[in-house]
């Protein structure tokens, strides 16, 4: 019985190894050509609680490599809170801001 359960353990043990392995390769860098430059433009519009969670994850595909590009927020009408946000990425030097 005990034999059966760390055989079990170990069977999805492998599979979870390789379903992570299979999100990597998806997971494949953008290639850009010589004179290729890649801008990924965020617009904003009313409140976006969540501006710093999305832009944190585009600085997560661009330092790992997977997505090499500018970041961009156009202000599309954007609330005063949702716009601080921006304003406070921007001072980081994170992304431009775009009125």
């Amino acid at each position: 019985m005990l034999l059966r359960i760390l055989f079990a353990f170990a069977a999805a043990a492998v599979l979870m190894l390789l379903l992570w392995l299979l999100r990597g390769v998806m997971l494949t860098p953008v290639r850009l050509g010589i004179n290729e430059h890649l801008s990924v433009v965020l617009t904003v519009s009313g409140a976006a609680p969540e501006l710093e969670n999305t832009v944190e994850a585009l600085l997560w595909l661009n330092h790992n490599g997977t997505l090499r590009a500018q970041l961009f927020v156009r202000d599309a009408g954007m609330d005063s809170d949702t716009r601080q946000a921006a304003e406070l990425l921007e001072r980081r030097g994170v992304v431009k801001l775009i009125v």
